[in-house]
This record gives structure tokens, sequence and C-alpha cells, in this order.
């Protein structure tokens, strides 16, 4: 009998290979849905998001990971700019717009099973607004000055899953602001920090990816600066059927060269192209035919235009009013649009700034310049140009029209490159001699600053920046030179009534202010209003471009 019991040992053991092989390949068969995207910016992981990077370089910043493994806002937005509860499930505003108060959804939980609720939503928002960023945010801000950092005044619990936030002053896009924020939707744990519930605490390392978002940095597989890759984890979306995450794993890969990202994409080494880093227009026009890759393409808010050195000669004064009239007119438009940006973009004939697409910017603001070759002409005459010596360049008082146009390198924004050909050839044939400035990206932040330019490509921001936002390039003391400054000061007071309005006809009656002021003294000069586009595999399904910083991509699926 011993070597019967011998041999059924045996058996059994193979038996027990042969079945883990069976399970091992069981594993395999059921294959992750992965997503990988390209990104321009060097990829980074394990920061603290709640304090900025100015302060703690190596271990504070809000990272793109920080999307998937921290990101739960307040208030969210929709695929076509609406604002959406997310962890609040809903919330009110005081008459005054001075409060918000947000009615938490229950049974929001950080990675760990720690508890989401009011005092934990306060402990961040102080943090947040008063440490870790402001410095970049506040009333000196070195990014920018947002409201909900300057007016903060103190956050309140009012109960477990009630809190209200108090500012100093009011204003209307105070919903629109917390939906927009990445960095007022990532929030920590107070256990997380030492001392605990220290608002200036250090983030324990053990707890860097302890956040409320339904992914964790997979460092075994990331390489600092190269690629991050996050895998599926448990999360409260899950226990409350809430935008539940489908992707198993998703993969951010820096590639700088957006036309490396393209190739990347044709050999199926990549799945989506970061829409900050998107190749240029003409690059959709190879990628038409190829049934592997899918465009998507939307109407955006986004104006591109020429700025112009408007204090000083040529375009000073009555007379440079008169000039850049002429030049508003002499600008064929429909030609921008088919040669610089091949059907993806709109003649802005429609707006001198604010544009249509903006539900809350009154009709008051739609109006523009149409292409007229005659009228530009009276105009350049009216303003004293005209060719005396017959070298084909406007002259004045012995002095020709000879203006530089300031573009950047930066790839993100290679679009100004074509334009400012078209731009060139089209001043020519009207007599201005154009010369073309292109500078890298800190050369022209810089000289943007100090105001040395004739005229400047310029650019406004998309929908996911309220309308108060874009007013702001209109206001002194900016990061760059005001785009746009009238002699009495109205256009700047009227920018600043809009910023604090309280009721919408105070706002829509400074908003139609300002658009007389841009059409009437030709304050800019709008070019076209840019398409937003997606470049991404056909595979992935469920994708939808969205206002706001944050795709969503973990809500996509993958279908072979």
């Amino acid at each position: 009998m011993i070597p019967n019991i011998r041999i059924t040992t045996a058996r059994l053991a193979a038996l027990l290979v042969l079945a883990a092989l069976l399970c091992a390949g069981v594993q395999a068969a059921v294959a992750e849905d992965a997503l990988t995207i390209a990104r321009s910016s060097a990829v980074n992981f394990g920061t603290d998001p709640t304090i900025s990077n100015t302060i703690s370089p190596e271990n504070c910043g809000y990272q793109l990971h920080h999307q998937y493994t921290h990101f739960s806002p307040m208030i969210g937005m929709d695929n076509t700019g609406n604002l959406i509860p997310w962890m609040a499930e809903s919330y009110d505003i005081s008459d005054d717009y001075r409060t918000i108060t947000f009615h938490l959804r229950k049974g929001i939980t950080f990675a760990d099973g720690t508890p989401f609720n009011a005092s934990v939503a306060k402990f961040n928002f102080e943090r947040i607004i008063n440490y870790g960023y402001t410095d970049a945010f506040g009333p000196n801000g070195t990014s920018s000055r947002l409201n909900m950092f300057i007016y903060f005044d103190k956050a309140e619990v009012i109960n477990e899953y009630t809190l209200k936030i108090y500012f100093t002053k009011g204003w209307l896009a105070i919903a629109f602001d917390f939906a927009r924020s990445p960095i007022c939707g990532c929030f920590i744990s107070p256990l997380d920090v030492v001392p605990v519930w220290d608002t200036k605490g250090v983030l324990m390392p053990e707890k860097k990816y302890n956040g409320l978002g339904p992914y964790y940095v997979d460092e075994n597989e990331s390489i600092p600066k190269e690629k991050v890759v996050l895998r599926l984890r448990p999360s409260w979306r899950d226990d409350l059927n809430f935008h539940e995450p489908k992707m198993d794993k998703i993969v951010l890969i820096h590639i700088a060269d957006p036309q490396t990202s393209l190739m990347a994409m044709e050999k199926g080494e990549i799945d989506y192209i970061d829409r900050s880093n998107n190749p240029p227009v003409d690059s959709l026009i190879r990628l038409k035919g190829n049934s592997k890759i899918t465009i998507l393409a939307s109407p955006d808010t986004q104006i591109y235009y020429i700025a112009t050195a408007y204090w000083r000669a040529p375009f000073n004064g009555t007379e440079g009013i008169l000039l850049r009239k002429a030049i508003n007119y002499a600008l064929d438009r429909e030609k921008m649009v088919k040669g610089a940006f091949f059907g993806y973009a709109t003649p802005a004939t429609d707006t001198m700034y604010l544009s249509p697409q903006r539900a809350d910017v009154p009709d008051c603001c739609y109006r523009g310049y149409d292409f007229d070759i005659e009228k530009a002409k009276q105009l350049f005459a009216e303003a004293g140009w005209s060719d005396t010596d017959g070298d084909d360049i406007l002259d004045k008082n012995g002095k020709p029209l000879k203006l530089d146009l300031l573009t950047t390198s930066r790839a993100s924004l290679i679009w100004m490159k074509d334009l400012a050909l078209i731009i060139q050839s089209q001043m020519k044939e009207v007599g201005i001699d154009v010369e073309i400035r292109t500078l890298d990206a800190s050369g022209f932040v810089e000289a943007s600053k100090m105001g040395d330019y004739d005229m400047r490509l310029s650019y406004d921001q998309p929908k996911s920046n309220p309308t108060t936002e874009q007013l702001t390039y209109f206001l002194s003391g900016g990061i760059l030179s005001t785009h746009y400054a009238n002699e009495n000061g109205t256009l700047e007071r009227n920018a600043m009534n809009v910023r604090y309005a309280l009721d919408e006809e105070d706002r829509e009656q400074n908003l139609c202010q300002i658009c007389d002021v841009l059409f009437e003294e030709a304050g800019v000069i709008p070019l076209v209003h840019p398409m937003t586009y997606a470049i991404i595999s056909s595979r992935v399904r469920g994708f939808e471009i969205r206002p706001e910083f944050y795709e969503h991509i973990e809500e996509c699926w993958i279908e072979d």
C-alpha cells in the first residue's frame, strides 16, 4: 500500500501544480483595462498636494497623479460646463455671496477608511488657503490672485456633514471658483500630518497616497520624472455607486514633444494625448484616415487675438484707435481658419473678446469687425497713413509703418507660428511691414511683461475659467502687461465691478460697457475662436471633452 500512497501523493502534487498554472492562465486571460496618457510636463509623484512646492520643493506641490489619488472637489462640472454636485450633495449661497454652505455626502472615506466629514473639510480649506497656497493665490499671489484666497475669512463646522465658509467680500462666481480649482479639490486626512490636526503639519511619507481618489501610485513600476503607474483601489465612489472608475490601470508618460506623442499614438504605444500636449492642428489631417485613432472636437470659449502697445505710437491716441480699427477690417479671418487651423476654428467676427459660447455673456458683446478692405483703407487714411513714396509700405511724417509681432516657440503654442505668417502676409497686402519676433517661453513672458513689442499674439482661457477671470487681463498689476486700458480708466473700473458684482443686472451693465469700449476703440484685434480637440485611441469608450482641467479618464473603458 505504501507505493500507492506515494503515487497518490505525486499525483496530488502534479494536480496542484496544474491547478496553479491554470489559475495563472485564467488571470493572464483576464487582461487589465489599462490606458496610457502622454504628458508634456515631467511627471512626478509622492508630494503633498495641499502645500505649494515653494514651501517644500521636494515634498510638496500639486502633481498630475493627484487627479487620481486625491482629487474630489466639493462641486464639479459636467461636459457642458454646468456645475454638478460632487462631494457636496448640495450647497447654498447667501444673498450677499459672502458665505457658501456645503452639505456633504455621507459615507465618503479616505483610502485607509478614515471618514471624511465637515471637520476634515475645514482642516483642509484652512491648510490650503491660509498656509499652503496663500503665496501663490493670495493678495500678492505669484501665480494669480483668486477671490477665495484673498477674501477667505473662516470655515465653520455646523454639524458632522455641514460646512459653512465665510468670505469678507462676496462675488457671483463663488460656486464656479470651487468647481474649477484643482488645488481646493485635493484633501488629506488631518490624522496623516505631524502634529495631527495641525494645518501646518508635515504629511507622513507613508500616507502620501491616502487620498479620496480611487487610485494609488505603484512606485515599483513608476520612474520619477518619466512615468507614473496608477492602480485602481476600492474607494467611496464604489461604495456610493458614484462615478465609479472603470480603468484598472492608468499610466502617465512624459513625452515633451507633441510630435513624438503623435508618433507613439500611431504606433499604439499610448492611448491618449493629454490636451495640454496636443500636437499642432495640421497633424489632424493625416490622422483622419486612421481607424485606430479617434479625433473629438468641440467649440470652446477661447479666442486668439492681437494685443498692441496701445500706450505708445503708432497705437496711442485717436489716430492709434483708427489704426487698430483699420487693421481689424484688413484681416481676413476666414483665411486664418482655413490656412492656420484647417477648419478647427471659427472667425472671431462676432466679438471683441468675450466668446458668445459663454452663457453669461450678454448680447451687447456680440459685435466685432468683418473683413472689409475698403473700410480699412479709409481708416488708414484718416489715421494719416498713406504710401507717399510708392514702396508699397504706408508711411506718415516720413516714417514707414513697420511693426514687430511677438510670438513664442513654446510647444503648446505652436499655433502662433502659422497664424503669425498669415497675419504678416495679410498686413503686407495693405501696406504694413511686419517682422515676426519669436522668443522662447520665458523670453516671451518677460517681453510681454515689459511691454517690449508693437503687437503680440495672445489668447484667453477656456470655459473652465469664469468670465470674471477672463477680465483680469484688463486689470493693472497682472503677470503680463495690461492688454488694453482706455484713457479715462473706465475699462479697468468696469472689469473690477464685474469681478465683485452681486447682482446680474449690475454685472451685465458693466460687461456691456466693457464690450462697448473694446469695440469703439478697437482695444484688441480678435482673430479666431479655436476649437478644442482630443486625440484618443479608438479602443477607448466613454471619453468626453470637459471644460474643467480634469478629464475623468478613469470613467472610460476599453473595447478592442
